[in-house]
């Protein structure tokens, strides 16, 4: 997922990984990691249209395998949080950045 993201003109900001984390504190967890990904252009460009999208922003995936050892995926789109913050127009870039990341996901997870 991290280079489909590269490939897609995303940077990655971060990586956790959860569940070696909750291993080096001597609990157990399926595997369970977050990207943190974005564009500084067009990020910058939605910030400065509704500041407080800022404590959302970067993107996150939440990537986990669930009791059938089937990956999941999980993101905020991108039209939540126009919602969530009252972002006034930008539906264009909303929806090509939606698109963008929920066609990425499906093509990783096949």
């Amino acid at each position: 997922m991290e280079d489909a993201l590269k490939v897609q003109g995303f940077t990655i900001f971060a990586h956790f990984d959860h569940s070696r984390a909750a291993q080096e504190a001597g609990r157990q967890m399926p595997p369970t990691e977050v990207l943190v990904f974005g564009n500084p252009k067009g990020g910058t460009s939605l910030m400065l249209a509704a500041p407080t999208l800022a404590i959302d922003l970067p993107s996150k995936i939440l990537i986990r395998q669930d009791e059938d050892s089937a990956a999941e995926v999980f993101f905020n789109t991108m039209a939540y949080l126009k919602e969530r913050h009252r972002l006034i127009d930008m539906d264009k870039e909303v929806i090509a950045f939606d698109q963008k990341v929920t066609g990425l996901i499906r093509s990783s997870l096949r």
